[in-house]
């Protein structure tokens, strides 16, 4: 009887769990799918029967690229998030690998005045960081987001990777030691092929924070010429706040890269992220 009861009792959970998933994940998606079709209907019937589909006019997307300057604002985004996903990904890499396996003479305290970077608000370094680089002609400038950007993500990156790196088994690079393998060879061939979930994960992490910027990129871009989406998104919301079909297709625009990117490196993601909570 108590097994029953037992597996009853589990049968019920499971279904309240289901049933809670499903609800959470209409939740979180039914806007999604709400914007996605508004982005392929008329401004009237968005207006007349905002719930329903009875239009299809994908002309919202051109109008937004090329009227709105949409496309012009995407690739500036894409140039100063891949560039700082690049710069970043390297120094994050290798500065992990020094930290996490060379060991360095000080390097806890380099690890803590790196994790002391984490307490500091941007609000915080607005002012210096401003006057250095406009000192260094990056005002107006994409370099001038992108080391920002890179000197952002180096400290959460590190910190992920020196934890993997200071857990991975000795064995195999004792064995290429043998063999007459040297520190780069062992780098490139067998420990960072093993980092790949951790790299995905930092990657996908500091993209997402690269091209949803808005608050540096605000202050050191002007020229309409070398805006980022988020900028380019708030001229374009004041131009067209009440189209709301090509509104829509500019949200949509603005969103498709970070799903895109999501989707290809999920895999890794997970298992990144799982890897992680059982070191921890």
């Amino acid at each position: 009887m108590n097994k029953k009861k037992d597996s009853g009792k589990a049968v019920v959970f499971r279904v309240l769990g289901t049933a809670v998933a499903i609800i959470f994940a209409v939740l979180i998606l039914y806007p999604i799918l709400f914007i996605v079709l508004s982005s392929f209907k008329t401004n009237n019937d968005i207006i007349i029967n905002p719930f329903g589909v009875t239009s299809f006019n994908p002309g919202n997307y051109l109008r937004a690229w090329k009227i709105g300057h949409i496309g012009q604002y995407f690739f500036s985004s894409v140039y100063v998030s891949v560039m700082s996903l690049v710069i970043s990904l390297i120094v994050i890499i290798t500065a992990s690998y020094a930290l996490g396996k060379l060991k360095p003479f000080g390097g806890k305290i380099i690890m803590l005045v790196l994790l002391s970077g984490m307490f500091i608000t941007s609000e915080m370094t607005t002012i210096p960081n401003f006057t250095l680089l406009r000192s260094w002609g990056m005002y107006n400038n994409h370099w001038g987001l992108i080391l920002p950007y890179v000197a952002t993500a180096m400290i959460l990156g590190i910190y992920i990777l020196t934890g993997y790196i200071e857990t991975m088994p000795k064995e195999i690079e004792e064995a290429a030691l043998i063999d007459g393998a040297g520190i780069f060879r062992i780098m490139f061939s067998i420990d960072i092929p093993m980092l790949v979930p951790p790299i995905a994960t930092v990657a996908i992490l500091s993209f997402q924070n690269f091209w949803s910027e808005f608050y540096w990129a605000l202050i050191m871009i002007q020229s309409n010429t070398l805006k980022t989406l988020p900028l380019g998104m708030m001229n374009f919301q004041s131009q067209y706040a009440t189209d709301y079909g090509i509104l829509s297709a500019g949200l949509v625009i603005m969103t498709l890269p970070l799903i895109v990117v999501y989707i290809f490196g999920s895999e890794h993601f997970v298992s990144g992220v799982t890897a992680g909570a059982l070191k921890g």
